[in-house]
């Protein structure tokens, strides 16, 4: 539902409001909201009065937003109405989940595309022709653009209108929103994975590095720890956990800075030390490449400062 609400705000009528920065308050599109009759959605409610799948085939552009079990059939109908708007030029839009329809409907093929970061896996697994970028806030591969994750969908609503109406609409109408007209960087700073349990025969040795990250961990000081050689660990670890020792360590460490930035007042020397990274230099170079934001960008973005 988030998705079709940024669409419609962004796309469809203008709110009063928006007389007070521009003089021209009539919507620059003809927007049709279509579905099947009494639709029920995510939330747990039911749309009615929506617009025939046919129109579809009228349509310059055509959005479609995100669904709860993406990975799961869809319409025939849909998926054909889809297909045709497509090959007849249709500019094809996707908000967040909503990159699995167009992909079921045979559209991103050979395409750049994005999703949200959360079903990275399942869109690599049931589209392996489609290159997915996956933390893009959002794409734009000429006919097709696509975005991340639910509010990322107004970062791509607001590029189409920069693209059709100039940059000085956009952002207008990003101003009404309280929504920056671009937002830097991606969704690398805001994924993350739960925490699962270690398992398997290399679990202790897990364990006792996830309890020592602050401490030096080579691989031939885990390897002593697990009472064999450097060579058969490298071999053992990259079997089990799929990833080289050293990449599985600086994951988690970065895990264990987000965490410390988040929760914590400690300075961001202070952080780095904490987590392993023995420097803020290593720190900041390892967060970049896995959370997409220096650490400093990442605390101002996930931590409230505290009253004085």
């Amino acid at each position: 539902m988030l998705d079709l609400a940024v669409a419609a705000q962004a796309f469809g009528r203008r709110p009063s409001v928006f007389a007070k920065i521009r003089t021209e308050t009539e919507p620059p599109y003809d927007v049709r909201v279509c579905g099947a009759v009494g639709l029920g959605t995510s939330l747990g409610f039911s749309m009615s009065e929506l617009g025939s799948l046919t129109e579809v085939a009228d349509a310059d552009t055509v959005v479609v937003p995100g669904l709860e079990a993406p990975w799961e059939p869809q319409d025939p109908v849909l998926l054909d109405a889809l297909s045709a708007a497509a090959a007849r030029g249709a500019r094809m839009v996707s908000l967040c989940a909503g990159a699995f329809v167009l992909g079921h409907a045979g559209i991103l093929d050979g395409r750049r595309v994005t999703t949200h970061w959360a079903l990275a896996e399942e869109f690599r697994a049931a589209f392996p022709a489609a290159e997915l970028v996956e933390h893009a806030m959002y794409v734009d591969d000429g006919q097709v653009l696509s975005s991340g994750g639910m509010l990322a969908s107004a970062d791509l609503c607001l590029h189409i209108l920069r693209l059709d109406h100039g940059q000085a609409y956009a952002n207008d109408v990003s101003r009404i929103l309280i929504s920056p007209p671009h937002r830097i960087g991606g969704q690398a700073q805001y994924a993350t994975a739960r925490s699962r349990p270690v398992s398997g025969p290399l679990a202790p040795v897990m364990e006792w590095m996830l309890a020592n990250l602050a401490e030096p961990l080579t691989v031939d000081i885990v390897a002593r720890r697990a009472h064999m050689s450097s060579r058969t660990l490298e071999r053992r670890f990259h079997s089990e956990v799929g990833e080289s020792l050293q990449a599985w360590v600086s994951r988690q460490r970065v895990e264990r800075a987000r965490a410390l930035l988040e929760e914590t007042e400690l300075t961001i020397t202070d952080v780095a030390y904490t987590a392993g990274f023995g420097s803020t230099q290593a720190m900041r170079r390892h967060f970049i490449a896995h959370a997409g934001a220096s650490p400093r960008d990442y605390r101002t973005a996930f931590r409230t400062p505290q009253p004085a």
